[in-house]
């Protein structure tokens, strides 16, 4: 296991639209770790429903990187910058990546809102695959969802909960 020191951090790179799984792939053959994130999800039009591989974050994809090959990323094609936040580098940390990583893999749609936090009620998840996770409890069309904030990119994941039991976190 690799010492927090001796760890490259995350940063979010802006991609050309629609190449997001194309970039990450090429990344990833360049030796980075790259994480370009999607979700099969069911999208209708006109009555039509069907089935598709949705990118869960548009335009971005999430790169571990040694600070001396940060140039070397814009040779994969399709890389326009890096995402800058209040004039630094978009970084993230290992827990926010791993839950960027477990909201591709859940069954449930995810949708992602990019707004600033709100006054909520602050949640713990218990059980299922994001347990210990915590974010804000709300309601969306009458069903359980949980916002999970991911402050490095300054939005939430929105994910619906089913089974997943929650505990209000005392303020």
């Amino acid at each position: 296991m690799k010492s927090p020191s001796c760890t490259p951090p995350w940063q979010v790179l802006v991609v050309r639209p629609c190449s997001e799984k194309k970039a990450g792939q090429r990344l990833r053959e360049l030796g980075f770790e790259a994480c370009a994130p999607t979700q099969w999800q069911y999208r209708q039009w006109s009555g039509r429903r069907k089935k598709e591989e949705v990118v869960l974050f548009p335009n971005y994809v999430f790169i571990a990187a040694d600070p001396a090959r940060h140039s070397e990323v814009f040779r994969a094609g399709n890389v326009l910058r890096y995402l800058r936040l209040g004039g630094c580098i978009a970084a993230l940390s290992e827990r926010e990546v791993a839950m960027i990583k477990q909201l591709a893999g859940q069954e449930a749609p995810v949708s992602i809102a990019y707004e600033g936090f709100r006054a909520g009620d602050e949640v713990e998840i218990l059980s299922g695959s994001l347990a210990g996770y915590r974010g804000l409890a709300t309601g969306q069309n009458g069903a359980r969802r949980l916002q999970a904030a991911l402050p490095g990119l300054h939005c939430f994941a929105q994910v619906e909960l089913r089974d997943t039991e929650l505990r209000k976190i005392p303020v």
